[in-house]
């Protein structure tokens, strides 16, 4: 990986990384990567759904929030 490609982390990612549920949610991609269907893969999705539900403090929703709410101020200028 590039400096580049390492300074523009993608913030998906790097909030899945923060809940510690990275494992459940690249089985949740594979999953469906592998049967092209969400449906087919519910025991996945549960799994990852628990996973981040019990760690979502760690995500940095109330940051992602604070910005979302900040950017849409700024829309109404």
């Amino acid at each position: 990986m590039s400096n580049l490609e390492e300074e523009e982390e993608d913030p998906y990612n790097a909030r899945i990384e923060r809940t510690g549920c990275a494992q459940e949610n690249e089985d949740l991609q594979i999953c469906f990567y592998d049967k092209k269907d969400w449906r087919l893969c519910q025991e996945e999705m549960k799994r990852f759904r628990q996973c981040f539900q019990a760690n979502s403090k760690n995500a940095g929703s109330q940051e992602l929030k604070t910005s979302e709410q900040e950017q849409y101020k700024q829309s109404d200028k």
